[in-house]
């Protein structure tokens, strides 16, 4: 009886972490859900004694409830503390998963079990992918519109932003690449090179038409990796030109079409202007006048910020200032400053520690493609406020312990590369 029912706890605790993974591309509620399932799972299997509640003290996990335990604190200095609990709710998944992950069984934390969570992740990108597809083109049909307005930009995004799906889907395109299907299924490399190309060629057609500017860079990150592995690693060098001349062909397309290159003259007229007379013209206008402003917000209280949830108040006390007005409250389109303006250097410090520190563990461990996703994931706090989001601060989250997992695991039976 015991063995059947640390069976079933098995299963379920497996289960359950594939569906956080699947909820990435989920509303709010059911990451919510998935987080509680995985603390209820968890807490039966150490009543029953199937586990013990031991921790895994593994050091990466304490940056993040470091980082979060800074909102908390930030909570305290805010003149808006109905803001500051909205942040913290949002946030929540960076504090709620490293803890859960803290006790997690080591049998579920070894390579091949991450090695199913992430193809979890890129299965929920493709259902996301086709639902987003289908759903343009309904759209199309019943509207009488064009199909192409209907599946680009944030038609096609539907409820989420275009920045955000062109994040994961580029993180989603590195780890198709790299789980080893050959040896956790036995497939057949020419079938394994077939799926390969097929996922590959949906999420790249995504990212293309999400018409994503700070996309357009990230999926060129995922690209610039895969070609270097391929031709100087796998030594699939005639494969891996076919690739790169594919998406420079791509890329020739996209700023010669209209309906797509639109976006892409404008950010570079943004960027080249001296002065801007129009602040809210374009997204691109009004991320210039908000980087160069930031940095007043940001001497006004310097060590530990304008409070968590005092940043939109700041910004927009900044915008009247300036007499700039824009359609609706902005934030700072960049999670590097955002924080900064919240928490001051001490947040600026720690969110940067979520990067170097795992950097130079992926260096030492040799695991490199975990630098190609980190710098998609750093590029995209560039221009947007990630964290702010749920989807955003609960994707980053997860990609951190599971990448920081992989890295600790040292005793398995898969490979990657030989490396």
């Amino acid at each position: 009886m015991k063995d059947k029912t640390k069976c079933l706890l098995n299963k379920l605790i497996f289960l359950s972490i594939l569906f956080i993974c699947l909820s990435i591309y989920l509303p709010p509620f059911f990451k919510s859900l998935s987080l509680t399932i995985l603390a209820l799972v968890l807490s039966v299997s150490f009543l029953l004694k199937a586990y013990s509640p031991k921790p895994n003290l593994n050091k990466a996990f304490i940056l993040p409830i470091i980082f979060y335990s800074l909102h908390i604190i930030g909570l305290f200095y805010s003149s808006d503390k109905s803001e500051a609990i909205f942040d913290l709710q949002v946030k929540l998944p960076i504090l709620i998963l490293p803890l859960l992950f803290l006790f997690m069984p080591d049998k579920f934390l070894t390579k091949n079990y991450l090695f199913k969570y992430s193809i979890a992740i890129v299965i929920g990108l493709i259902i996301n992918i086709f639902y987003c597809f289908t759903d343009g083109i309904i759209r199309s049909i019943t509207n009488s519109s064009t199909l192409i307005s209907e599946i680009t930009y944030t038609k096609l995004s539907a409820s989420l932003h275009p920045s955000y799906l062109s994040l994961f889907a580029s993180v989603g395109l590195i780890l198709s690449y790299i789980i080893p299907l050959e040896e956790m299924f036995k497939i057949r490399s020419n079938m394994v090179r077939i799926i390969k190309i097929a996922i590959a060629s949906i999420i790249t057609f995504f990212i293309l038409m999400l018409n994503s500017r700070s996309g357009l860079i990230v999926l060129t990150i995922a690209y610039i990796w895969i070609i270097y592995d391929m031709f100087f690693l796998r030594k699939r060098r005639y494969q891996s030109i076919i690739i790169l001349l594919i998406i420079s062909i791509s890329y020739i397309a996209i700023f010669n079409l209209n309906a797509l290159s639109n976006r892409y003259n404008t950010a570079i007229e943004s960027i080249t202007e001296t002065h801007t007379t129009n602040q809210g013209a374009n997204s691109m206008s009004q991320r210039k006048f908000i980087y160069g402003s930031s940095l007043n917000l940001i001497l006004e209280k310097p060590l530990f910020g304008q409070g968590t949830g005092d940043v939109r108040k700041s910004l927009n006390n900044l915008y009247e200032k300036n007499n700039v007005k824009f359609y609706s409250y902005l934030n700072a389109h960049n999670q590097f400053i955002q924080t900064t303006i919240a928490l001051g250097l001490i947040g600026l410090i720690i969110i940067l520690l979520l990067f170097i520190i795992p950097i130079i563990n992926i260096i030492k461990s040799r695991e490199y493609y975990l630098i190609a996703i980190y710098l998609i994931i750093g590029f995209s706090f560039l221009f947007e406020s990630m964290l702010d989001r749920s989807m955003g601060a609960y994707f980053f989250i997860l990609i951190y312990i599971l990448s920081n997992i992989y890295i600790e695991d040292r005793n398995t039976n898969l490979r990657y590369l030989n490396l």
